[in-house]
C-alpha cells in the first residue's frame, strides 16, 4: 500500500532483453533494450451518504450510529473492490504505453483451468488468489466431480468472491469470469494518510436542520 497526494504515475516494463554472460576478453555486450510504459492511478474518491432524523438517532443511540458507519464503510469497500476487479478484467492481452497487460486463458471451468491460469503468471507471483462469482465455483466443483478428480482443482489458492464478475453459466463469449493473480505484487491500494486506512466520515447537522435531518457521508 502507498500513501500520497494527487495522481500517481507508475512505470512498468513492456519488454526488456535478458542479461548475458560475458566471456573475459571478448567484445562488449549489447546494451539492454528496455521498453517502458506509464500507468496512471487517479486519486478519485468513493462516497456514500445517508440522512438520519435526529429523533431516530436519539432513540437508537450510539450503537445505531456505529451500524450506519459500518454500512457506509462496507458499501465503499465493495465499490472499490468492484472497480478494481473490473479494471483487471478489462486489461488488454498486449501491453500499451499506458496500460499493462494480463494473459488470458480461454477455457470452461475444468480440472486444470486454474493451473493453466497460474502458469501464465510472472515469476514474481508467489501468492496467487482466485477471484470469482460464488456461482462459478459450482461449475468448477461439478467439473471435478464429473471427472472423478480427487485433487484440489484450485491448487491451494485462496478464493475471493466478487459477484461483480459474471457467473460462468451466465457469461457471454469473451467475458472474464475468473481472475487469478498475486494481489501483493499486482495491485496498489492508495490511502489518505499513513495513519488512517479507514473511510473518513463527515457529520453534517446544519444543511438540513429545518427538516430535523442529519447527513452522514463516508468517503475514501
Amino acid at each position: 500500500e502507498m500513501s500520497f497526494d494527487g495522481d500517481l504515475e507508475i512505470q512498468f516494463e513492456i519488454s526488456g532483453t535478458d542479461a548475458v554472460i560475458h566471456i573475459e576478453g571478448s567484445g562488449a555486450v549489447a546494451e539492454e533494450e528496455l521498453v517502458l510504459g506509464i500507468a496512471t492511478i487517479k486519486m478519485d474518491s468513493i462516497k456514500k451518504w445517508i440522512s438520519i432524523s435526529k429523533k431516530v438517532m436519539k432513540l437508537r443511540g450510539r450503537s445505531f450510529l456505529e451500524y450506519i458507519y459500518k454500512e457506509l464503510a462496507h458499501k465503499i469497500a465493495k465499490k472499490a473492490a468492484d472497480v478494481f476487479v473490473g479494471a483487471v478484467a478489462a486489461l488488454p492481452a498486449v501491453p500499451t504505453a499506458t496500460t499493462p497487460s494480463a494473459a488470458v486463458v480461454t477455457e470452461a471451468p475444468g480440472i486444470t483451468t486454474i493451473l493453466k491460469a497460474i502458469s501464465e503468471l510472472s515469476d514474481e507471483a508467489n501468492n496467487p488468489v482466485i477471484i470469482m462469482n460464488k456461482r462459478t465455483k459450482v461449475a468448477f466443483v461439478d467439473a471435478a466431480r464429473a471427472a472423478n478428480y480427487a485433487s484440489d482443482i484450485f491448487e491451494g489458492c485462496e478464493i475471493l468472491y466478487n459477484n461483480s464478475l459474471p457467473a460462468y453459466g451466465s457469461a457471454t463469449a469473451g467475458q472474464v469470469y475468473a481472475i487469478v493473480g498475486d494481489l501483493e505484487q499486482g495491485a496498489i491500494k492508495t490511502k489518505p494518510t499513513e495513519e488512517n486506512d479507514e473511510p473518513e466520515f463527515i457529520f453534517d447537522e446544519i444543511t438540513r436542520k429545518k427538516e430535523n435531518l442529519v447527513e452522514v457521508l463516508g468517503e475514501q
